[in-house]
C-alpha cells in the first residue's frame, strides 16, 4: 500500500512539474462595423500577401507550467483573410492580378496575464515592395475572458487600424 501511496506521489509530480503545451490556431474574430470604418472614396486593387515565411510554433506565453505556441504563418494567413474580406466589403478589390502589392507580416506575440484579464501583444509589419515602403507597429488588447479571445480582438484592431490610417489608404489608393 505505501508504494502504491509513493508510486501516485511521484508520478502526480511529474505530471505537474512537466506542464502543458497550448498551441493557439486562430477561429473567429469579429467583423468591423462600416459605422467604424465606412466604404472608400476611390475604388482600388490590391493583391494581400502573406510576409509571414515561419510556420514553425513559436513560443509566445507561459503561465504556471502552461506554454502557449502559435503558428505565425498561420495568424499572418487569418489576417490576409479577413482584412481582405473587409476591403472588398468597402468596395476595394482583393486579387493576386492586382499591381499593387501589400505584403503582412505578424511576430512577436505576447502573453500577459494580469489578474483579471489576459493582454495580447502582436507585431505588425506592413510593406508596398513598389513604393518602397515600410511600417510596423504593436498592437495589444485584452479580454477578461480568455487568450483566444484577446488574440481575435487585437487581430480585429490590427484590420481597424490598417483601414483608418491615412497614409496607408492614401498608398493603397490612386490618385485621380
Amino acid at each position: 500500500m505505501r508504494t502504491r501511496g509513493l508510486a501516485f506521489l511521484l508520478l502526480s509530480t511529474v505530471v505537474l512539474l512537466s506542464g502543458c503545451a497550448h498551441y493557439t490556431s486562430p477561429k473567429s474574430m469579429p467583423g468591423v462595423d462600416l459605422k467604424a470604418v465606412g466604404a472608400f472614396s476611390r475604388s482600388f486593387s490590391v493583391d494581400l500577401i502573406n510576409n509571414q515565411p515561419d510556420a514553425s510554433q513559436q513560443i509566445y506565453g507561459g503561465i504556471g507550467g502552461h506554454t502557449y505556441y502559435a503558428n505565425y504563418n498561420e495568424w499572418t494567413q487569418f489576417l490576409v483573410d479577413h482584412l481582405g474580406a473587409e476591403l472588398n466589403k468597402r468596395g476595394a478589390s482583393v486579387s493576386s492580378e492586382s499591381l499593387m502589392k501589400l505584403k503582412i507580416k505578424l511576430s512577436d506575440f505576447a502573453l500577459i496575464q494580469g489578474m483579471w484579464v489576459v493582454r495580447i501583444n502582436m507585431k505588425v509589419a506592413l510593406e508596398i515592395p513598389g513604393k518602397n515602403w515600410k511600417k510596423e507597429w504593436v498592437v495589444t488588447d485584452t479580454s477578461g475572458w480568455s487568450g483566444g479571445r484577446a488574440m481575435g480582438s487585437t487581430l480585429y484592431r490590427i484590420i481597424e487600424k490598417i483601414m483608418q490610417d491615412p497614409e496607408i489608404m492614401d498608398l493603397l489608393q490612386p490618385k485621380q
